[in-house]
């Protein structure tokens, strides 16, 4: 399902950015598309970063305490 609208936001951007019309002469569902799809990426990816920064600390804890359990 994320495939599917993912590929509906870049067309409304693409359709929005190719310089034929302004976004005051662009269709309203267009435009919307293209904001809603700019900000949920800007979302994620602002979200997506801090959490993968987690959970690679977290990992590097479990494993050295691993190490440490089979060095003790």
């Amino acid at each position: 399902m994320n495939g599917l609208f993912q590929s509906m936001c870049n067309e409304a951007v693409e359709e929005l950015s190719n310089g034929n019309k302004g976004w005051r002469e662009v269709d309203a569902n267009i435009l919307l598309m293209a904001c809603f799809g700019m900000l949920s990426e800007h979302l994620t990816n602002r979200i997506a970063k801090p959490l993968w920064w987690f959970a690679g600390s977290v990992s590097a804890g479990v494993v050295g305490y691993i190490v440490k359990i089979i060095i003790s």
